[in-house]
């Protein structure tokens, strides 16, 4: 077979199918803006693992193949999981294995992405103008740096939005969304909304719904037009060098 390369999308997993389904459109999505082999694995949960992926891809063929983990922050699974996945499979004397960053360790065009991907979720959701705060609910870290990351963007999403923004961490660490929600009728906000830094439904964020009845909340990113753009970003950084 041919030598190209290749990227594979890596997922945290997750027992709710919703979250294998959406890395399924995301493949597509981002086969299209990058023209070479992309396909999807999973940390947990689903199949098939990224042993099994990264394997499969040597077997095929493939020499160059970028790692694109959908993790926004530098937590435990990114910095451990997944080099320790990457060594486990064996493939690195067969094939060249690069992995991106965080998603959320891009500033400039990578950070607007992000920001337009959660404005056009919270529009979608009916959170127009009329919003005078936001809360940044995300899953959450046990990760300093982690939080310290979740915090930097709230302020991007401040300073993008011109209203208040409180970040919130739906399983670890605090505060929680509704926390975060009274921390912005404490500052005189009347009509919050809820933007959603996950990259599909599942467990975590339904529970942010049911912590914030009555105020809009965002749908996850999924296929949302300006993700999809960057993860291809994150694809393509490889590509540009090999």
């Amino acid at each position: 077979m041919s030598t190209v390369d290749a990227v594979l999308l890596l997922s945290h997993g997750s027992r709710d199918p919703r979250t294998a389904d959406v890395v399924s459109e995301l493949v597509a999505a981002v086969a299209r803006g990058t023209g070479p082999e992309v396909r999807g694995a999973h940390l947990s949960f689903t199949a098939p693992a990224p042993i099994v992926a990264l394997r499969q891809l040597a077997d095929d063929g493939f020499r160059a193949v970028r790692v694109v983990p959908l993790l926004f922050t530098p937590g435990h699974h990114l910095t451990q999981d997944v080099p320790r996945a990457v060594a486990a499979s064996a493939v690195t004397s067969r094939m060249s294995v690069s992995v991106a960053p965080e998603l959320l360790a891009g500033g400039g065009h990578q950070r607007d992405l992000l920001l337009a991907a959660l404005a056009g979720r919270l529009l979608q959701a009916g959170a127009g103008g009329h919003v005078d705060g936001l809360v940044l609910a995300s899953a959450g870290s046990s990760s300093s740096k982690a939080r310290r990351c979740i915090e930097s963007l709230a302020q991007d999403l401040e300073r993008f939005h011109g209203v208040p923004v409180e970040p919130a961490f739906a399983s670890s660490g605090s505060p929680r969304p509704a926390q975060a929600l009274e921390a912005l009728y404490d500052r005189r906000v009347r009509t919050p909304a809820v933007a959603s830094l996950f990259v599909a439904a599942g467990r975590l964020s339904d529970s942010v719904v049911v912590a914030c009845p009555d105020v809009p909340v965002a749908q996850p990113l999924g296929d949302n037009p300006a993700f999809v753009e960057l993860l291809v970003a994150q694809a393509q950084v490889a590509f540009a060098s090999s």
